[in-house]
């Protein structure tokens, strides 16, 4: 929760960059059962002798579908970020009509609060114009753009 709150602090006192207009774009959520890597080294064993490298089973994985995408002729580049700032994608716009990420484990991002991605579309200048923000809260509830869009 408190990351949650972190972000959003983040983004009031950052530069204000308004939201994309929701008739410009389509947020579709894909859900796939994936193998859960253990957090342990291979080859990783308890005081008891017990394997602690095993994988935690099928887990429930998030990924994210941007379609029906409406490009002004500003924006030139989207990149794409997590809750961190990190970048995760990169990509020119004049072909770009769609983008697809993954967010993750639907779990960690409920429990940890790293639930929260951000699309920037960005001008010649490499000046932020417009924004999509996509959070999941720790109740489950999904949001693009501060709006309800679903719930886990």
């Amino acid at each position: 929760m408190k990351y949650i709150l972190l972000f959003w602090c983040v983004l009031l006192f950052q530069e204000d960059v308004p939201f994309k207009s929701s008739d410009e774009f389509q947020v579709d959520i894909h859900l796939s059962f994936k193998e859960r890597p253990s957090d342990y080294n291979s080859n990783t064993y308890s005081s008891g002798g017990e394997r602690m490298d095993r994988t935690k089973g099928q887990q429930t994985f998030l990924s994210i579908l941007i379609s029906k995408l409406k490009i002004r002729e500003d924006e030139i580049r989207i990149a794409v970020t997590d809750l961190s700032g990190r970048e995760i994608q990169k990509k020119k716009t004049d072909q770009l009509s769609e983008i697809k990420f993954d967010m993750g484990f639907v779990e960690d991002l409920k429990e940890k609060g790293s639930g929260a991605f951000v699309v920037y579309f960005i001008s010649p200048e490499k000046k932020r114009l417009r924004k999509i923000v996509l959070t999941i809260l720790p109740n489950g509830t999904f949001q693009v753009n501060g709006q309800w869009h679903g719930q886990f």
